[in-house]
């Protein structure tokens, strides 16, 4: 039987607080007696101890180092790729800390079908993070696996296309003719645009519930403003994804829905705060989509990526 390789391939920056844990659990994850697992990373150009905590702690993990400027979302992870061997390509962020040893055999049992090309794993939230921060994650990354194809559009409206970098599996056939990868130069939205080419060439993403990771964040509304900010200028350089969808529709479910959990868990002291938050998300958003009318500066002020 021929061996299946995975590629967990990971960019890095600053990542000192995590890379530990996250390459111990990677370790230790259970792999089918078929499958092989290289890990490789690339560094932009970190100030803390991680590529020294990698080399010194980690040397079978391969680890490249490029400057801070040269970082993009898309091209980066597309450099991941060229480096790699895996028939399976396993993108994870830095802080996505695998929930069990189960997390990579989980994802690859997706591909026995073979339409599936992109398998995305669930995102639970950590303990310590606030109530806001935690529904978020369950809203987004609920209990329940999908299937998602061009026939979910209807039902699923841009949650369609939704597909998350934090941790998800390629197929490396997506890197190929008539594929191109990940689109490089694009500030934000590089796993969702390729999730988007993926379903409407026919093929399917599948969102496994099963495979889990610890991520989540409390960003200050500063933050917040910031990060929609750059998704209204992702959306705006792509607006072909919302031809057919409207994500403004998904997030007023989502502030109805968040509203609905606050209540429903006394949790009354956050209300006012979280409907200021997604004014500043929408303001943020709207924003963004007219990044166009706007200069360099002012962008670069506004964005969280933006360099």
């Amino acid at each position: 039987m021929q061996k299946k390789k995975v590629s967990v391939l990971i960019p890095l920056y600053n990542a000192e607080v995590f890379i530990r844990d996250l390459m111990r659990k990677l370790e230790i994850q259970s792999l089918p007696k078929d499958v092989s697992m290289e890990i490789i990373t690339v560094d932009s150009s970190s100030s803390d101890n991680t590529v020294a905590i990698l080399n010194k702690e980690f040397p079978k993990v391969k680890c490249t180092v490029i400057k801070n400027k040269d970082f993009d979302h898309g091209g980066t992870r597309n450099l991941l790729m060229k480096q790699s061997e895996g028939d399976y390509l396993l993108y994870m962020t830095q802080d996505a800390i695998p929930f069990d040893n189960y997390l990579i055999a989980n994802l690859l049992a997706q591909f026995e079908d073979e339409n599936v090309k992109i398998v995305t794993a669930r995102q639970i939230p950590r303990d310590n993070v606030s109530p806001l921060e935690k529904f978020a994650r369950n809203f987004n990354y609920p209990a329940e696996s999908k299937v998602k194809t061009k026939e979910s559009i209807d039902e699923l409206g841009i949650k369609t296309f939704f597909n998350s970098n934090v941790c998800s599996m390629y197929h490396r056939t997506l890197f190929r003719e008539p594929f191109k990868g990940f689109p490089e130069k694009i500030i934000l939205n590089e796993d969702m645009i390729l999730a988007y080419e993926t379903i409407m060439s026919g093929y399917k993403v599948v969102y496994e519930a099963e495979a889990k990771v610890f991520h989540s964040h409390d960003y200050s509304l500063k933050q917040q403003f910031k990060r929609y900010f750059d998704i209204g200028m992702a959306f705006d350089e792509t607006s072909y994804i919302l031809e057919n969808v409207s994500n403004e529709k998904e997030g007023l479910r989502m502030i109805k829905a968040q509203q609905g959990f606050l209540w429903r868990n006394k949790k009354f002291l956050y209300i006012p705060y979280s409907l200021c938050e997604s004014v500043v998300k929408l303001l943020g958003y709207k924003v963004g989509k007219k990044h166009q009318m706007l200069g360099y500066r002012v962008k670069k002020k506004l964005s969280a990526y933006l360099k």
